[in-house]
């Protein structure tokens, strides 16, 4: 082959691979993913990743904003319905104000484990609730638990409600949160989650309530000697995102995505189970008095929140306030 052909070949070539590269990069999809803000969260969202790309090709490619980078929860959530964020993984509670029926998941006292957790989420009555998001341009891809929430004070080893009387505990701004807590004899107090350390070691307040992985990672188990697993509520997250994105992917790319949200949750499932025994073990390490509850004493602080109205209050704010008894009756 002559030197002139041999060229006129080579940089065919270098063109049709540049047009191949090209073509690639132009079939590729980028999903913006925001706030899996906890490890199992963090660890679930790399397997998604890598389980997306594989079963689409390579062709989506979800880049993670973990730890609120692109705002909290209710920013992260509202760039979700107006497009500019595709995915994020946020509070139930953020919705509650587009969709009533989402005040379900902050009944105390709705799972006895994470387990019957869930079932709850995997059944009719959650994707009745979650479902509803698809009326404000939200497509629900998944529920997952970030965890039952427990309490923490320096003073008493808390098994009932009566160990709770009168103690400054922080608490969420949420009128359910502050009317169980008022039913136990409490006193709640609001407060943003970034002055919780420096109160407690200010004893501005006497208590906080937490998911232990929360407890973890932000070393409340540092200040607080008594860590009462009461489990009066478990925190759920839900994944949804961007519906009109979701439905330009097209039926193929569909079933790449809904594979990796599969592994995604049960891989947060793993790990959180995993996570969570290790930081009740690290917390005792510490030094802390780990306390757990009976289901006597559980019923304590059910019956209470029973008789201050709590669930009553919950079931004013649903339209369907008939999923509330579903879910306490285990009818899921």
């Amino acid at each position: 082959m002559k030197l002139k052909s041999f060229v006129k070949s080579v940089m065919a070539v270098a063109v049709l691979s540049a047009v191949s590269v090209s073509a690639q990069a132009a079939d590729k999809i980028e999903l913006r993913f925001s706030n899996a803000t906890n490890q199992a969260a963090k660890d679930a969202a790399l397997v998604m990743i890598d389980v997306a790309a594989k079963e689409s090709g390579g062709v989506l490619d979800i880049k993670h904003f973990p730890d609120n980078m692109l705002g909290d929860d209710r920013v992260a959530t509202e760039s979700t319905i107006m497009g500019d964020i595709d995915m994020v993984l946020t509070q139930p509670s953020v919705l509650t104000s587009m969709v009533s029926d989402f005040f379900i998941w902050d009944a105390p006292f709705l799972f006895s484990s994470a387990e019957d957790a869930r079932a709850c989420f995997n059944g009719e009555i959650a994707n009745k609730v979650n479902s509803q998001v698809e009326s404000k341009g939200l497509k629900y891809l998944a529920m997952v638990g970030n965890g039952f929430r427990n309490y923490t004070n320096n003073k008493v080893a808390v098994k009932v409600p009566a160990d709770v009387k009168g103690a400054k505990v922080r608490v969420i701004e949420s009128e359910i949160q502050m009317a169980q807590w008022q039913a136990w004899g409490a006193n709640p107090t609001p407060m943003a989650f970034a002055e919780v350390l420096p109160a407690l070691q200010q004893g501005t307040i006497d208590a906080q309530e937490n998911p232990v992985a929360i407890i973890d990672a932000n070393k409340l188990y540092e200040v607080q000697h008594y860590i009462s697993l009461t489990g009066h509520q478990y925190s759920p997250q839900i994944l949804i995102m961007n519906q009109e994105k979701y439905e330009s992917l097209g039926p193929d790319l569909q079933k790449a995505l809904d594979k990796a949200v599969k592994a995604f949750v049960e891989t947060q499932v793993q790990r959180s189970k995993e996570l969570d025994a290790a930081a009740v073990e690290k917390f005792k390490q510490a030094g802390c008095e780990v306390i757990e509850l009976s289901d006597a004493d559980r019923d304590q602080w059910k019956k209470m929140a029973v008789d201050g109205g709590v669930y009553d209050l919950v079931k004013e704010k649903m339209d369907h306030p008939e999923y509330l008894d579903a879910v306490l009756n285990k009818k899921y």
